[in-house]
């Protein structure tokens, strides 16, 4: 019996315990709350959605709303869509504890209805599954003005209207939710073709942006241009604690230098024009607008992930140089590669010709030592200059005089004095006769003096001696001399 007890007692522990401890797990997680607000018929009314994490950031947020549209008619929302007559879907991502969907609703009817939820698939920022508490809104409607209210076509008509971007098809909603709102944006209206759509605007840059949906059916914040009423891909950077900055897809009217080239930088999914420079690997230029409106050039460091303000206003395109050294140094810039290919076959050339010439000199000068090995050259002495004998001048007069007088005996050849020019009987020994052998008595001549043969003697000697050779500017260490001999 007391076992019994025992084990009743046990058991109804057990059972206390486990209601217990399920309450405490769904209060952790957190709780789907809504606004009970009240209006009157033909009015607009709002019904909040707050989604509230206790135990952490929220993930992605999908929940399933459920109305009366008898009472009630759906009119946007942020981040809701409509599925059926009187069905909602709320989606979004979050990043903080609570995320707020804001939906509008026209009332129909008098009286009271409800805004519940069908259901919901909440994640944790870890990728875990939390359970939440499901409230419910209620909605009160007075008496009022049936003629406000408007056609159904009307208000579903706004999300039909189809934009094209970079040649894909997406739909202009009006409906978004309060967290995807980009930070420093706020809701906006905007009159797009016609129709007065929602939006929202950076305040300070002026900067707006509209709100796609695809082929499948996901959202996202598109660049709106007013200008020419289109949309462009938008993607915000925050540089900076207080500063960001939106990548446009317009190009700058401002020329970057010649060493960038244009390329295409895809962040997230998305395409922009970007210049890549082609002498620092991995940075590049992109056009944005800051947070305070401006417009210009940024850098952006793919190894760092990181961009930095880029001055472009002396990047426009430089002066040319029309002078000739501008011309020639453009030239080489532009052909270098072919510059120093032709200076190094130059060099070589020229080392070639060098080769050739100290080779022939080489042989050139073995040539002309075996010239002075074989005639001696080098050997040979330069005679003595004889030095002319100082004679007597009566003796080097007559030596002269002998001289001339033997010259002119040259003159005469042998065949002027021919024989047969001889006659015999012209020439007979009785012409001898004629002469007095008196004429040839020795009494008739003078003394011989000796001294006739002392001048006959230096006579000799003058004739005997050598003429000196005159003497150049050539000395005996000369490249060449030149012996002439005469054959005549």
């Amino acid at each position: 019996m007391k076992i019994l007890k025992k084990i009743s007692i046990i058991l109804l522990s057990l059972c206390l315990c486990v209601p217990c401890f399920s309450m405490v797990a769904q209060a952790a997680d957190g709780r789907i709350s809504f606004t009970d607000p009240e209006t009157a018929v033909g009015d607009m009314v709002e019904v909040k959605c707050v989604v509230k994490s206790t135990s952490g950031s929220l993930g992605n947020i999908e929940v399933k709303l459920t109305y009366d549209s008898a009472a009630l008619r759906f009119d946007s929302g942020d981040g809701v869509t409509a599925d059926s007559d009187g069905s909602l879907t709320c989606t979004g991502s979050g990043g903080s504890e609570e995320a707020t969907f804001n939906m509008k609703f026209q009332a129909l009817k008098e009286g009271d209805t409800s805004v519940s939820v069908a259901g919901a698939t909440i994640a944790s920022s870890g990728g875990g599954t939390l359970t939440l508490d499901q409230g419910s809104s209620t909605v009160k409607i007075a008496e009022g003005d049936p003629s406000k209210i408007t056609d159904e076509g009307t208000t579903s008509g706004a999300d039909d209207i189809e934009v094209d971007v970079n040649g894909t098809t997406y739909k202009l909603s009006d409906n978004f939710a309060e967290a995807d709102i980009p930070a420093g944006y706020t809701k906006t209206e905007v009159q797009f073709e016609g129709q007065a759509r929602q939006m929202v605007a950076q305040e300070s840059s002026g900067v707006t942006l509209g709100y796609l949906l695809d082929g499948e059916g996901k959202g996202d914040f598109f660049l709106y241009n007013a200008d020419d009423a289109t949309f462009s891909p938008f993607e915000q950077i925050n540089i900076s604690e207080t500063t960001s900055i939106a990548l446009l897809s317009e190009k700058a009217g401002k020329k970057l230098p010649k060493t960038f080239q244009e390329v295409t930088l895809t962040l997230n999914g998305k395409d922009f024009p970007a210049w890549q420079n082609t002498e620092k690997d991995g940075f590049y230029v992109v056009y944005a607008v800051n947070s305070n409106g401006d417009k210009g050039y940024y850098q952006y460091d793919d190894s760092e992930g990181t961009y930095q303000r880029y001055e472009a206003s002396g990047s426009t395109e430089e002066k040319t140089d029309d002078s000739l050294m501008g011309k020639i140094g453009r030239f080489i810039d532009k052909h270098i590669q072919m510059m120093v290919l032709i200076a190094g076959l130059g060099v070589i050339i020229v080392l070639i010709l060098i080769i050739v010439l100290a080779v022939k000199l080489h042989n050139r000068n073995a040539e002309l030592d075996d010239l002075y090995d074989e005639y001696g050259i080098d050997e040979e002495e330069e005679p003595e200059r004889n030095k002319p004998a100082v004679k007597e001048k009566s003796a080097t007069r007559s030596g002269l005089k002998k001289k001339k007088d033997e010259d002119s005996f040259d003159d005469f050849d042998e065949d002027d004095f021919d024989e047969e020019d001889f006659d015999d009987d012209s020439y007979g020994d009785d012409d001898y006769d004629d002469y007095d052998d008196d004429l040839m008595d020795d009494d008739d001549f003078e003394p011989y003096d000796d001294s006739y043969e002392d001048e006959i003697d230096d006579l000799d000697d003058l004739l005997g001696e050598t003429k000196p050779k005159k003497r150049g500017h050539e000395e005996t260490d000369d490249l060449f001399k030149v012996d002439f001999i005469d054959l005549d």
